[in-house]
């Protein structure tokens, strides 16, 4: 039997898991947003207990926008609150502080003399680069028990999963919530 995901399929299949009409899938669906659920709150959790423990370490949203920089290269300030979903303000505080102390440097931008690109130093390629090391280091800990096709089917299926999702969102986004109560507010969405 093959587990593969193949690229592009997305469930369209008839009897797709939560799809109209398929047999079972309206529990699997419930499964699998329960199970999603917890995941969020654990990683909540796991965050607010790291965050305890590294407090004079460099600050989880700071990481964020200091990541996208490395990755991403330079940039405007407006960019970058686009591409961490935050709003400019915020993101102006982090680079702020970034910039202090010695992450990222503000030059200007070749094509607008007015404007500055955001700039990732070698401070914090080194900082990102240590980040994901130990990052993968914990993940290669707790998956040591998982064989290879596991580990490689996860990863196409969270891939796919948040694909999905983050098509989906705009139509939440659109959606009327009364009776539902408020969607999360950004902070707490992008915290």
């Amino acid at each position: 039997m093959d587990d593969s995901v193949p690229e592009g399929d997305h469930g369209s299949s008839p009897g797709a898991s939560g799809g109209p009409g398929a047999s079972g899938g309206d529990e699997t669906v419930r499964q699998l947003a329960e199970g999603v659920d917890r995941l969020m709150r654990m990683f909540i959790r796991t965050r607010a207990q790291l965050l305890d423990r590294a407090r004079d370490d460099v600050d989880w949203s700071v990481q964020i926008v200091m990541g996208v920089l490395v990755k991403n290269g330079p940039m405007r300030v407006k960019r970058l609150a686009e591409l961490v979903h935050s709003d400019p303000s915020t993101v102006s505080r982090h680079v702020a502080q970034l910039v202090r102390d010695g992450f990222l440097e503000r030059r200007a931008d070749a094509d607008d003399g007015r404007a500055f690109l955001l700039v990732a130093t070698d401070k914090a390629r080194r900082a990102v680069a240590d980040r994901t090391r130990s990052r993968d280091v914990h993940f290669e800990k707790m998956l040591h028990a998982w064989n290879d096709h596991d580990r490689e089917r996860l990863a196409a299926l969270l891939v796919r999963f948040i694909d999905d999702f983050e098509t989906y969102k705009n139509v939440l986004a659109d959606k009327d919530w009364k009776g539902f109560g408020p969607p999360a507010s950004r902070e707490e969405t992008t915290a």
